[in-house]
């Protein structure tokens, strides 16, 4: 049976998923660590981990007895405040539950824009996108659905900020 930890992070996997961040930093030894175990994972030109996370599949980490140091220390607010007894279990996966349906429609404007990227993290691709709109003019519809998207991603950000980032 799994830990109450284990099944909130199972359900929410933003951390992991580009909804909460776009990269990790690797440090030397994760990267040694890795190598040895013959795991291959692409990194940035700076190193860092791009996210969604290639080791992610559906729900569950593939390399996680393997993970790096980050991952393994990393606790979300919400988490924290679950093992706190600040929050209920049932409540903080409401909360997952939401977040991830901002996150779905974030992601479901940056297609209907043409961005079909999975592989980079939404905030990553809201940039790209937003740069595209900068220098061209789009019509009408597209403009319209721009507007929906910048709202969308504003919304999933003060969401995540709110519930998710653990602070400084």
């Amino acid at each position: 049976m799994s830990s109450p930890t284990e099944k909130l992070c199972l359900s929410c996997t933003l951390c992991c998923n580009g909804g909460l961040f776009a990269d990790l930093r690797l440090s030397a030894a994760d990267r040694a660590r890795l190598a040895r175990k013959s795991i291959a994972l692409k990194l940035t030109r700076a190193g860092k981990l791009p996210q969604p996370c290639q080791a992610l599949c559906g729900p569950r980490c593939t390399i996680y007895n393997s993970r790096p140091g980050y991952c393994r220390r990393f606790e979300c607010l919400l988490l924290k405040q679950v093992n706190a007894g600040a929050e209920d279990a049932e409540t903080a996966l409401c909360i997952i539950r939401t977040a991830r349906r901002r996150l779905a429609r974030v992601e479901r404007l940056l297609r209907a824009l043409g961005d079909q990227d999975n592989s980079v993290a939404v905030s990553l691709r809201f940039r790209r996108l937003s740069r595209v709109f900068a220098t061209k003019s789009p019509d009408a519809a597209r403009a319209a659905l721009f507007g929906e998207l910048t709202l969308a991603i504003h919304g999933l950000n003060h969401y995540l900020a709110e519930r998710f980032y653990p602070g400084p």
